[in-house]
């Protein structure tokens, strides 16, 4: 769970909005969202608006899959610069779709 609040903390911050700011927008006092951050109980209503007000999509994940999904954001995260796994690698389950390329086009 520690992952998920880093993760909020990390998008507040980055927006430049204090716990008040978001607080505010999700209609919650800047107390939950202390509490939320530092690992305090999470509704799933309040994560759900909170992503929507920090430009943010969760989304459940098979466990086996993880690894992968991490490459590719940290990829698109560092603009395309940063080594992507191979299909042969261990931590990229199943390869790339064959489809990949058509998205870009």
């Amino acid at each position: 769970m520690a992952y998920i609040q880093n993760q909020i903390r990390q998008a507040r911050e980055a927006r430049n909005f204090t716990q008040g700011d978001l607080g505010k927008r999700i209609g919650q006092p800047q107390s939950s969202v202390s509490r939320i951050e530092r690992g305090g109980d999470l509704r799933v209503s309040t994560l759900l608006e909170m992503a929507r007000v920090l430009g943010l999509e969760p989304m459940l994940i098979p466990k086996r899959l993880v690894p992968a999904v991490r490459a590719l954001v940290e990829h698109v995260a560092d603009g395309g610069y940063s080594k992507v796994p191979t299909e042969s690698s261990s931590s990229l389950a199943g390869g790339v779709p064959e489809d990949a390329d058509e998205e870009n086009n």
